[in-house]
């Protein structure tokens, strides 16, 4: 018996580069640790995109999910309480990160978070 395994190419980076990246562009402390749940010694993927999917309930069955451009909705509501201050959870790093492609202040694609301190 054959293992499936798919070979993946990723964007490694430190969660403390991460940190300092994110905190310097919002002029907000962050913590990715936080935003990921992360513990110690863990990998986490992140896929980073400049698009979203837009649900649509009143399209056909199999075809309300579409791809558009831009920052998701939720993701910039999520964004402005945070920055605002009046969200109470730290958000998702995707989240952020997804802001930071759409906004052209990082590539798209897949990354890997290493968090190890």
């Amino acid at each position: 018996m054959t293992l499936k395994t798919t070979a993946k190419t990723y964007l490694e980076v430190a969660y403390k580069d991460l940190e300092n990246f994110i905190t310097a562009h919002y002029g907000i402390a962050y913590s990715v640790i936080l935003g990921l749940e992360a513990q110690n010694g863990s990998l986490h993927a992140v896929t980073v995109s400049t698009s979203h999917e837009h649900y649509d309930p009143d399209a056909e069955e199999g075809s309300r999910f579409t791809p558009r451009e831009g920052l998701d909705p939720e993701a910039a509501e999520t964004i402005r309480h945070w920055r605002a201050g009046t969200l109470d959870y730290v958000p998702y790093v995707g989240t952020l990160l997804h802001d930071l492609a759409c906004s052209g202040h990082l590539a798209p694609g897949e990354y890997l978070i290493n968090v190890s301190w």
